[in-house]
């Protein structure tokens, strides 16, 4: 019979890993921003990089965070029924 299950402890490095990870994005997300309106640069090729760093870059570095912590969540779940299913 094939086994099923997982091992807690493997998963809650796992999700403690995304949690941090996440945390990394939304870090450097906030830094690139910061380094890219503290930079002077003046000009329409200015005006259409900032337009697409805050409407697409920017976004898909919160997208991928948000991801993380919602993979992070469902793995909490997964070691919280896995623990209690090990102990009925």
């Amino acid at each position: 019979m094939p086994q099923l299950g997982l091992d807690p402890e493997q998963m809650g490095v796992l999700q403690k890993a995304l949690v941090r990870e996440a945390g990394t994005i939304r870090t450097l997300s906030r830094q690139l921003d910061s380094q890219l309106r503290g930079a002077w640069w003046k000009g329409p090729d200015a005006e259409k990089f900032r337009g697409s760093w805050d409407a697409d870059h920017k976004t898909q570095l919160e997208r991928v965070a948000a991801a993380l912590d919602v993979a992070a969540k469902t793995v909490a779940t997964n070691i919280t029924q896995q623990t209690q299913a090990s102990q009925s």
